[in-house]
């Protein structure tokens, strides 16, 4: 017996192994998170840390949490670009594309196929008005919910509260497409001009891009230019699509809802490839899949030119950011320690919150309370207690929303 028990002691203890890195096995680990990873980003990052980190090994922890901080200071949807930064850093460009198509694929699926079932709804026409009505007030509490979880973090002080109120306001106020950006700059501006600069630290003389992590940067960022000038769209509907939400892809800082916003104005009002009720179709469809918020822009794509149009402004939505993080991560010490950077995001960060808080009020001020007063106010109540009380997710507000809205009009 205590033979036995002197082995027990000397014999060592097997240490966990990493999983070899296989793109197919990547690719299949990414679709499953696209298909489970309900709750939003913060969700979606667990739940890969978990499988990359602790199960797989692909990564270390700190490289993980290294690429979390890294995508919260770019544009475009947190998420996807970590994990997308992810795959090439362990399996290069074939990692990268693997990973990408993963994560973003069931969400694509989806939504084209919940985009069949609003055409369907056209010939119905009290049901499509009750699924239009219905998901207003639980989108509009999502992001109120949104925006004030947002600004515990981004607005600490008084000055940061106020820059955010202000936000709102001029969200509102300015009768323009282009407003929510205009928003962003006003919040940088503010910021790098009347508050003081943060300390200089000791890493901000860090190395400087290299030649192919510059062209990454700078080549998907150039995109911009069609969303800030419009006119520059070629006339092909597919490549617009595309174009389109590629320039907006690289404006786009504090993660998909303030998309919403910007989104509305661009597509609904400017360009005209939805109209309002249309576009809260396609938002409460991309609440209704695990994935990101910004797949409302395959709703989009396929409103507009069909599955050709579908496919485009997926690309377009989520590979520029993608490329612009693959290529700042190699230099993610230098940009967080940059004083003009991070003078400029204290500001970014407040304009936000406003930017979300006003899409939540401008999601509300869309039911119809002068025809049917007291109803709408009832959706209104009854969002809340769902939504914020209850914290019932997406999948069963948005149809308690569309069922109380039909039984009461």
């Amino acid at each position: 017996m205590s033979d036995i028990a002197s082995n027990a002691e000397v014999t060592p203890l097997t240490e966990p192994t990493a999983t070899p890195v296989s793109k197919g096995l990547l690719f299949a680990d990414c679709a499953l998170l696209g298909l489970t990873a309900w709750g939003g980003f913060m969700a979606l990052l667990a739940q890969a840390q978990e499988r990359f980190v602790k199960k797989r090994q692909w990564v270390t922890e700190k490289e993980f949490l290294e690429l979390i901080a890294l995508v919260t200071m770019l544009p475009g949807p947190q998420a996807v670009n970590a994990i997308a930064t992810m795959g090439h850093r362990v399996a290069g460009w074939g990692g990268f594309a693997a990973a990408l198509a993963g994560i973003v694929l069931p969400g694509f699926l989806i939504i084209v196929g919940l985009w069949y079932g609003y055409s369907f709804l056209v010939g119905y026409p009290k049901v499509l008005k009750a699924v239009t009505v219905g998901v207003l007030p639980p989108l509009a509490v999502i992001l109120a919910q949104a925006a004030f979880n947002q600004a515990k973090k981004s607005t600490p002080g008084h000055k940061e509260k106020a820059l955010a109120v202000a936000a709102t306001a001029l969200l509102l106020m300015i009768p323009y497409w282009a407003a929510p950006i205009y928003v962003l700059v006003f919040g940088a501006f503010v910021s790098t001009v009347a508050w003081p600069a943060p300390k200089q630290t000791a890493h901000e003389q860090g190395r400087r891009l290299k030649p192919l992590e510059m062209l990454l940067c700078f080549a998907p960022i150039s995109l911009a230019v069609f969303q800030l000038v419009p006119a520059l769209l070629p006339q092909t509907l597919v490549a617009q699509v595309g174009l389109a939400f590629s320039g907006l892809s690289t404006t786009l800082f504090g993660g998909g809802l303030v998309m919403v916003p910007l989104l509305e104005g661009y597509i609904v009002d400017h360009l005209h490839w939805l109209d309002h009720a249309g576009f809260s179709a396609g938002l409460a469809a991309s609440q209704l899949t695990p994935g990101p918020i910004l797949s409302i822009a395959t709703f989009t794509g396929m409103q507009a030119a069909g599955l050709a149009g579908a496919v485009a402004a997926t690309i377009g939505i989520y590979l520029p950011t993608a490329l612009i993080s693959v290529g700042v991560s190699g230099v993610a010490d230098r940009l967080k320690s940059s004083r003009m950077f991070q003078h400029a995001m204290v500001g970014v960060r407040c304009a936000v919150v406003g930017l979300i808080a006003g899409a939540a009020i401008s999601l509300l001020l869309k039911l119809p309370f002068k025809t049917i007063p007291w109803q709408a106010a009832a959706l209104v109540g009854a969002a809340y207690f769902t939504v914020w009380r209850f914290k019932q997710p997406p999948y069963v507000s948005l149809p308690i929303g569309v069922l109380l809205a039909w039984l009461l009009m």
